[in-house]
């Protein structure tokens, strides 16, 4: 059957003799994903489709008065509804019970590790929706997916580069959030290639520091930028190697949530032969509670 671990995918000796320990060489960082849950930033959902309200107050200034005069016409506040859908990612796993009886070296029961490597994955492309997701409706043989926090945010928050990247373009797009009340714990994620591009903003003459360290002088080559200072905020850089490697999303935390219809979780499978089959489960989304709380630099094809 197809996709079934069996015995002959064991690497040779592999149920031999092997040493214990097995280093993974695919990455499984999830900032993003990790920052929100740690933060309690997890909520259920109570449908597929997720819906909240974003409010501006009436921006009419100088409703002054004569004395002794009638009431004026009435002010109202505005509000509008923001939207997202969950999504399913699942993982399937299934192994021969001959492959699953052999517990090899460094790996055990082979079914059970195979279950916690779609955990894993299931969380990594969790992360890369979350961050790029663009909203699909459920539609034929076409599966619903959510809008990720880069299409979340507010069409006018948005900056392009139009050449080579620079301070100013952080300071426009910080402002842009600042102009709408934004004043959070602003972080920025971005791609490997980004955050080089940021970091030789940092550069001068032969690139070498000088660090005092308990009184001593330490010769340091390389500039790393964790964070950017401005009068409307501060940004904490996060290199994430699923952000978009042409788009630098900077997001007031406090203002995102996972909202949850089906949390992650793993459950068995009917079989009908020799073999253990399960899958992994997720359904979720993503929510930017004010989309005027995040915005984007959009770095074209002259800037790179």
């Amino acid at each position: 059957m197809a996709g079934m671990v069996k015995r002959a995918d064991f690497l040779e000796n592999e149920v031999v003799d092997l040493t214990e320990e097995i280093k993974l060489v695919s990455p499984t960082d999830t900032p993003l994903t990790t920052l929100l849950m740690g933060r309690g930033q997890v909520v259920p959902a109570n449908d597929i489709t997720v819906t909240w309200r974003e409010k501006e107050l009436n921006s009419d200034r100088g409703t002054l008065k004569l004395e002794g005069a009638e009431a004026g016409d009435v002010i109202t506040s505005s509000r509008k509804t923001l939207s997202n859908v969950c999504q399913i990612i699942e993982k399937v796993t299934q192994v021969s019970g001959t492959a699953r009886s052999l517990n090899p070296k460094g790996i055990n029961d082979v079914f059970n590790s195979e279950v916690q490597d779609r955990l894993v994955e299931t969380k990594r492309d969790m992360e890369w929706y979350f961050l790029n997701g663009t909203k699909a409706l459920e539609s034929g043989s076409t599966p619903r997916q959510m809008n990720g926090l880069v299409n979340l945010v507010a069409s006018g928050n948005v900056v392009e580069t139009k050449g080579s990247l620079t301070e100013e373009h952080f300071l426009d797009a910080l402002q842009k959030m600042w102009e709408h009340g934004a004043q959070g714990e602003y972080f920025s994620f971005v791609n490997a290639n980004v955050k080089r591009m940021i970091n030789n903003l940092a550069k001068a003459g032969n690139n070498v520091r000088f660090l005092g360290d308990n009184g001593s002088m330490q010769n340091v080559l390389g500039i790393g930028v964790q964070k950017i200072v401005t009068d409307f905020g501060e940004i904490s850089l996060v290199l994430d190697r699923y952000a978009d490697t042409k788009t630098i999303l900077t997001v007031d935390l406090g203002e995102v949530q996972i909202a949850e219809l089906r949390g992650t979780f793993y459950e068995d499978l009917p079989k009908a032969g020799d073999y253990f089959k399960g899958h992994v489960l997720n359904e979720s989304t993503i929510k930017l509670l004010n989309s005027h709380a995040g915005s984007k630099i959009s770095i074209t094809e002259a800037s790179l």
